[in-house]
Protein backbone atom coordinates (compact mmCIF):
# COMPACT_ATOMS: atom_id res chain seq x y z
CA UNK A 1 0.00 0.00 0.00
CA UNK A 2 1.33 3.45 -0.90
CA UNK A 3 2.21 5.94 1.85
CA UNK A 4 1.53 8.85 -0.50
CA UNK A 5 5.24 9.65 -0.89
CA UNK A 6 5.88 7.15 -3.69
CA UNK A 7 3.36 5.17 -5.72
CA UNK A 8 3.71 1.52 -4.74
CA UNK A 9 3.59 0.27 -8.34
CA UNK A 10 6.39 2.53 -9.63
CA UNK A 11 10.15 2.10 -9.42
CA UNK A 12 12.56 3.87 -7.12
CA UNK A 13 15.32 5.82 -8.79
CA UNK A 14 18.06 3.39 -9.90
CA UNK A 15 21.72 4.26 -10.33
CA UNK A 16 21.54 3.81 -14.08
CA UNK A 17 19.16 2.89 -16.88
CA UNK A 18 16.19 4.55 -18.55
CA UNK A 19 14.45 5.57 -15.32
CA UNK A 20 17.55 7.40 -14.12
CA UNK A 21 17.89 9.12 -17.51
CA UNK A 22 14.27 10.31 -17.41
CA UNK A 23 14.63 11.57 -13.85
CA UNK A 24 17.83 13.50 -14.62
CA UNK A 25 16.28 14.83 -17.84
CA UNK A 26 13.16 16.04 -16.00
CA UNK A 27 15.15 17.73 -13.22
CA UNK A 28 17.45 19.35 -15.80
CA UNK A 29 14.46 20.50 -17.87
CA UNK A 30 12.83 21.87 -14.74
CA UNK A 31 15.85 23.92 -13.61
CA UNK A 32 16.80 25.11 -17.11
CA UNK A 33 13.27 26.32 -17.91
CA UNK A 34 12.81 27.84 -14.46
CA UNK A 35 15.92 30.02 -14.84
CA UNK A 36 15.34 30.79 -18.53
CA UNK A 37 11.82 31.97 -17.78
CA UNK A 38 13.12 34.61 -15.34
CA UNK A 39 15.25 36.24 -18.07
CA UNK A 40 12.97 35.69 -21.06
CA UNK A 41 9.95 37.14 -19.24
CA UNK A 42 11.47 40.64 -19.57
CA UNK A 43 10.27 40.70 -23.19
CA UNK A 44 6.47 40.65 -23.79
CA UNK A 45 5.00 39.59 -27.13
CA UNK A 46 1.65 40.87 -28.46
CA UNK A 47 -0.71 38.30 -29.99
CA UNK A 48 -3.97 38.96 -31.80
CA UNK A 49 -6.45 36.22 -30.93
CA UNK A 50 -9.80 36.53 -32.70
CA UNK A 51 -9.46 40.30 -32.68
CA UNK A 52 -8.52 40.46 -29.00
CA UNK A 53 -5.00 41.60 -28.13
CA UNK A 54 -3.05 39.50 -25.64
CA UNK A 55 0.37 40.16 -24.13
CA UNK A 56 2.46 37.11 -23.32
CA UNK A 57 5.95 37.24 -21.74
CA UNK A 58 8.41 35.20 -23.83
CA UNK A 59 9.32 33.19 -20.73
CA UNK A 60 5.80 31.76 -20.45
CA UNK A 61 6.56 28.74 -22.63
CA UNK A 62 9.73 27.96 -20.69
CA UNK A 63 7.89 28.17 -17.38
CA UNK A 64 5.03 25.99 -18.64
CA UNK A 65 7.52 23.18 -19.30
CA UNK A 66 8.46 23.10 -15.59
CA UNK A 67 5.01 21.62 -14.91
CA UNK A 68 5.62 18.91 -17.49
CA UNK A 69 8.75 17.92 -15.58
CA UNK A 70 7.13 17.89 -12.13
CA UNK A 71 4.10 15.94 -13.38
CA UNK A 72 6.36 13.19 -14.76
CA UNK A 73 8.33 13.09 -11.50
CA UNK A 74 5.07 13.01 -9.52
CA UNK A 75 3.67 10.20 -11.64
CA UNK A 76 6.74 7.95 -11.50
CA UNK A 77 8.51 8.81 -8.23
CA UNK A 78 5.78 10.29 -6.10
CA UNK A 79 4.82 13.42 -4.20
CA UNK A 80 7.85 13.55 -1.89
CA UNK A 81 10.36 13.48 -4.75
CA UNK A 82 8.37 16.08 -6.69
CA UNK A 83 8.26 18.33 -3.62
CA UNK A 84 12.04 17.99 -3.20
CA UNK A 85 12.52 19.13 -6.80
CA UNK A 86 10.18 22.11 -6.31
CA UNK A 87 11.94 23.23 -3.11
CA UNK A 88 15.34 22.80 -4.80
CA UNK A 89 14.11 24.94 -7.69
CA UNK A 90 13.03 27.65 -5.27
CA UNK A 91 16.48 27.65 -3.65
CA UNK A 92 18.11 27.84 -7.10
CA UNK A 93 16.01 30.90 -7.90
CA UNK A 94 17.22 32.57 -4.69
CA UNK A 95 20.83 31.89 -5.75
CA UNK A 96 20.18 33.25 -9.24
CA UNK A 97 18.52 36.33 -7.75
CA UNK A 98 21.71 36.94 -5.74
CA UNK A 99 23.98 36.35 -8.74
CA UNK A 100 22.01 38.83 -10.86
CA UNK A 101 22.28 41.43 -8.09
CA UNK A 102 26.02 40.79 -7.82
CA UNK A 103 26.46 41.14 -11.58
CA UNK A 104 24.88 44.60 -11.56
CA UNK A 105 26.62 45.99 -8.47
CA UNK A 106 30.01 44.30 -8.18
CA UNK A 107 31.96 47.48 -9.06
CA UNK A 108 30.36 49.37 -6.17
CA UNK A 109 31.38 46.97 -3.40
CA UNK A 110 34.67 45.58 -4.75
CA UNK A 111 37.10 48.54 -4.74
CA UNK A 112 39.67 46.94 -7.06
CA UNK A 113 37.06 45.91 -9.67
CA UNK A 114 35.84 47.93 -12.64
CA UNK A 115 34.39 47.43 -16.11
CA UNK A 116 36.64 46.28 -18.95
CA UNK A 117 37.85 48.87 -21.46
CA UNK A 118 35.53 47.61 -24.20
CA UNK A 119 32.47 47.64 -21.88
CA UNK A 120 30.63 50.81 -22.86
CA UNK A 121 27.95 52.76 -21.02
CA UNK A 122 25.46 51.46 -23.61
CA UNK A 123 26.49 47.89 -22.83
CA UNK A 124 26.03 48.55 -19.13
CA UNK A 125 22.60 50.13 -19.65
CA UNK A 126 21.40 47.17 -21.73
CA UNK A 127 22.88 44.73 -19.22
CA UNK A 128 21.16 46.40 -16.28
CA UNK A 129 17.89 46.75 -18.21
CA UNK A 130 17.69 42.98 -18.64
CA UNK A 131 19.02 41.95 -15.24
CA UNK A 132 17.21 44.62 -13.23
CA UNK A 133 13.97 43.60 -14.88
CA UNK A 134 14.91 39.98 -14.37
CA UNK A 135 15.54 40.58 -10.66
CA UNK A 136 12.02 41.89 -10.09
CA UNK A 137 10.67 39.12 -12.31
CA UNK A 138 12.83 36.58 -10.49
CA UNK A 139 11.42 37.73 -7.14
CA UNK A 140 7.87 37.60 -8.53
CA UNK A 141 8.65 34.19 -9.95
CA UNK A 142 9.87 32.89 -6.59
CA UNK A 143 6.61 33.90 -4.91
CA UNK A 144 4.36 32.65 -7.70
CA UNK A 145 6.43 29.57 -8.49
CA UNK A 146 6.61 28.28 -4.92
CA UNK A 147 2.86 28.48 -4.37
CA UNK A 148 1.79 27.29 -7.82
CA UNK A 149 4.26 24.38 -8.05
CA UNK A 150 3.23 23.03 -4.65
CA UNK A 151 -0.42 23.48 -5.69
CA UNK A 152 0.30 21.43 -8.82
CA UNK A 153 1.95 18.60 -6.86
CA UNK A 154 -0.84 18.52 -4.25
CA UNK A 155 -3.68 18.46 -6.80
CA UNK A 156 -1.90 15.93 -9.02
CA UNK A 157 -1.48 13.49 -6.15
CA UNK A 158 -4.98 14.01 -4.89
CA UNK A 159 -6.33 12.80 -8.23
CA UNK A 160 -3.67 10.11 -8.57
CA UNK A 161 -4.68 8.51 -5.28
CA UNK A 162 -8.40 9.03 -5.92
CA UNK A 163 -8.28 7.54 -9.42
CA UNK A 164 -5.70 4.80 -8.82
CA UNK A 165 -6.16 2.02 -11.39
CA UNK A 166 -8.19 4.20 -13.75
CA UNK A 167 -7.05 5.56 -17.11
CA UNK A 168 -6.86 9.19 -16.00
CA UNK A 169 -3.27 10.39 -16.27
CA UNK A 170 -4.47 12.86 -18.92
CA UNK A 171 -7.04 14.22 -16.43
CA UNK A 172 -4.72 14.78 -13.45
CA UNK A 173 -1.99 16.17 -15.69
CA UNK A 174 -4.27 18.79 -17.21
CA UNK A 175 -6.38 19.72 -14.18
CA UNK A 176 -3.44 20.11 -11.79
CA UNK A 177 -1.41 22.08 -14.34
CA UNK A 178 -4.24 24.40 -15.39
CA UNK A 179 -5.24 25.29 -11.80
CA UNK A 180 -1.61 25.80 -10.78
CA UNK A 181 -0.91 27.90 -13.87
CA UNK A 182 -3.87 30.19 -13.12
CA UNK A 183 -2.54 30.67 -9.57
CA UNK A 184 0.92 31.35 -10.96
CA UNK A 185 -0.21 33.80 -13.64
CA UNK A 186 -2.26 35.98 -11.30
CA UNK A 187 0.49 36.14 -8.66
CA UNK A 188 3.40 36.47 -11.08
CA UNK A 189 1.98 39.18 -13.34
CA UNK A 190 0.67 41.21 -10.39
CA UNK A 191 4.01 41.19 -8.54
CA UNK A 192 6.24 41.46 -11.63
CA UNK A 193 4.41 44.16 -13.59
CA UNK A 194 2.07 45.89 -11.11
CA UNK A 195 2.70 49.65 -11.18
CA UNK A 196 4.88 49.30 -14.29
CA UNK A 197 2.16 48.77 -16.89
CA UNK A 198 -1.45 49.91 -17.12
CA UNK A 199 -4.31 47.90 -15.61
CA UNK A 200 -5.47 47.01 -19.13
CA UNK A 201 -2.00 45.68 -19.97
CA UNK A 202 -1.87 43.86 -16.62
CA UNK A 203 -5.18 42.12 -17.34
CA UNK A 204 -4.02 41.31 -20.89
CA UNK A 205 -0.79 39.78 -19.54
CA UNK A 206 -2.70 37.62 -17.05
CA UNK A 207 -5.22 36.50 -19.66
CA UNK A 208 -2.49 35.87 -22.22
CA UNK A 209 -0.48 33.77 -19.81
CA UNK A 210 -3.49 31.74 -18.70
CA UNK A 211 -4.61 31.07 -22.29
CA UNK A 212 -1.12 30.11 -23.41
CA UNK A 213 -0.48 27.90 -20.39
CA UNK A 214 -3.79 26.04 -20.78
CA UNK A 215 -2.87 25.35 -24.41
CA UNK A 216 0.57 24.14 -23.32
CA UNK A 217 -0.99 21.87 -20.68
CA UNK A 218 -3.06 20.18 -23.38
CA UNK A 219 -0.13 19.86 -25.77
CA UNK A 220 2.33 18.46 -23.22
CA UNK A 221 0.11 15.51 -22.21
CA UNK A 222 1.57 13.11 -24.84
CA UNK A 223 5.09 14.03 -23.67
CA UNK A 224 4.14 13.20 -20.07
CA UNK A 225 2.92 9.76 -21.22
CA UNK A 226 6.08 9.12 -23.28
CA UNK A 227 8.45 10.06 -20.45
CA UNK A 228 6.38 8.03 -17.97
CA UNK A 229 6.55 5.03 -20.31
CA UNK A 230 10.29 5.40 -20.87
CA UNK A 231 10.93 5.51 -17.11
CA UNK A 232 8.67 2.56 -16.22
CA UNK A 233 9.52 0.23 -19.11
CA UNK A 234 6.18 0.42 -20.89
CA UNK A 235 5.80 0.61 -24.65
CA UNK A 236 6.69 4.13 -25.69
CA UNK A 237 3.23 4.99 -27.05
CA UNK A 238 1.19 3.30 -24.31
CA UNK A 239 -1.43 5.92 -23.40
CA UNK A 240 -3.11 3.91 -20.67
CA UNK A 241 -2.93 4.69 -16.96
Amino acid sequence: MSDGSRPADNPVLPGSGRAAFVFIFCVSLFIACLISAAVLAVKPIAFNLLGFGLLVPVGTFAFALTFTATDVISEVWGRTMATHVVVSGLLIRVIVFGLFAMGMTIETWVPWAGPADYWTAENDAAFEFVLAGSNRINFAGMVAFGLSALTDVFIYHYFRERDRGKNRLWWRNNVSTIIAQIVNSVLFITVAFGGVVSMAALFSLILGQVAFKILTAWLDTPLVYVLRNLATGRKLLDFRG
